[in-house]
């Protein structure tokens, strides 16, 4: 048994690497990239990716180009053109690979160079399969309309070949650019979304002529003598108040932290802080709750499609939720839709904070970021509690007096303003704010 799991590993190990050789791969800079440049290529690669945004997909019914708005924001994608996935398939990817290596279902020596290209092969093959597999279910379940099998497959290598384009334009953000494509494509993503409602001059012949931008249109209220701090329809500069407040109270959340006193084994009068943060982490729980809301919101259309089944999910003309469990599960946007119904407010605001809890909880198990292992890597740095002697035990019990009660606080925060932010109708939406 022990000689033949090495072979099979060895086996494995090999494939990979055969296949993972003929993947499309940008090569990584043979020596660190300059300021100037990484910026640049930080530009010209969101600029691309928003280019993508605006190329419809030839042969797709204009009727069906809305029906999967609700994902946007969280995969900063743009439903009917090249980037209907999004970044979807690589977040797909990267769960998947961090779940197969924390269950050791695949084993990669992430502390050597090779295990991690290797790690992060089998993580770009995964995603390119989810680019086309992701395209089928998309096309196949109607999402955009029924279509002969024809047409079905030219849009699923257009929808696939788009995902797979995002896919490398991450890779060349992560090793040219500023941190990672996924980053700075929600980030650009919300920017161009809250930059065009405050500032577009753009007239809407559909109300009355009005300027879609809250800014411009409230100047020329303003000037007309008359100002309109709410529209209904269109961003107004209540939103644009609501927009900066949020961010300001994102931003000091995200710098708030706890330290655990340590020091140092070798050296007992050095003594520091292992910093904690209050979001733990991060806004994965916001990601993975609305994932779960718009798929369901998914499968609730999908079968009321087909079926007569209110009580999963009713929508109206527009496509928006009327009724059902999916009536609760969607937030009511702007302060008159919380004022006229807020008990749906509630029930949203209690359901999105126990699920990134939730989630909160699942990621940082997942991920090694929990108490018992981050004693072990800090066990491993030469660090000790402060006052006790060198014992993981004592180390993994001072942690859990911390991390769990900050993973779940955490993880209520997040999901706590997303709600609200939510609810205020920020423009970019409270989530994408969050996000970004």
């Amino acid at each position: 048994m022990n000689e033949t799991e090495p072979e099979q590993e060895s086996l494995t190990t090999r494939l990979l690497d055969s296949v993972t050789r003929i993947l499309p791969e940008v090569e990584a800079p043979k020596e660190r990239v300059p300021l100037k440049k990484m910026l640049m290529w930080s530009g010209l690669i969101l600029s691309l990716y928003l280019i993508l945004g605006e190329i419809q997909i030839y042969g797709l019914n204009q009727s069906a180009k809305d029906y999967f708005s609700f994902f946007s924001v969280v995969l900063a994608s743009r439903s009917g053109t090249l980037i209907t996935l999004g970044i979807g398939p690589v977040v797909t990817a990267g769960i998947f690979m961090q779940l197969f290596q924390g269950a050791e279902i695949f084993h990669f020596d992430l502390a050597s160079h090779e295990g991690r290209a290797q790690f992060q092969g089998a993580q770009k093959l995964l995603a390119i399969f989810l680019c086309f597999f992701e395209a089928v279910v998309y096309v196949l379940v109607g999402a955009f309309g029924y279509y002969n099998t024809g047409v079905q497959i030219f849009l699923i290598l257009q929808i696939g070949f788009g995902a797979v384009m995002v896919v490398l334009l991450d890779e060349v953000v992560t090793k040219w650019g500023f941190g990672s494509g996924i980053s700075l494509f929600i980030a650009g993503g919300v920017a161009k979304d809250i930059i065009w409602k405050m500032f577009s001059t753009e007239v809407s012949a559909a109300h009355g002529g009005e300027l879609v931008g809250a800014i411009p249109s409230f100047i020329k209220s303003l000037i007309a003598g008359h100002p309109v701090w709410m529209r209904s329809q269109l961003p107004d500069i209540v939103q644009v108040f609501f927009t900066v407040v949020i961010f300001l109270v994102v931003i000091y959340f995200e710098m708030l932290w706890v330290d655990v006193p340590l020091s140092l084994g070798r050296f007992r009068g050095t003594r520091g802080g292992y910093p904690v943060k209050f979001i733990y982490t991060s806004v994965i729980p916001v990601i993975f709750t609305m994932s779960v809301f718009s798929i369901y919101e998914f499968f609730a259309k999908s079968v009321l499609s087909r079926f007569d089944i209110g009580f999963l999910g009713t929508f109206d003309t527009a496509g928006h939720a009327a009724g059902g469990i999916i009536y609760y599960i969607t937030p009511p946007r702007g302060i008159l839709q919380l004022m006229s119904d807020p008990v749906r407010a509630v029930v949203y605001l209690v359901i999105v904070m126990i699920f990134c809890s939730f989630f909160a909880m699942l990621w940082a198990d997942i991920t090694g970021i929990n108490a018992k292992m981050m004693a072990q890597k800090i066990q491993g740095a030469g660090m000790q509690v402060a006052g006790f002697q060198r014992d993981i035990r004592v180390i993994e019990d001072v942690l859990n007096r911390y991390i769990p009660q900050i993973t779940i606080l955490g993880g209520i925060t997040v999901g706590l303003l997303a709600a609200l932010s939510n609810f205020t109708n920020a423009l970019g939406t409270g989530t994408g704010i969050l996000l970004a």
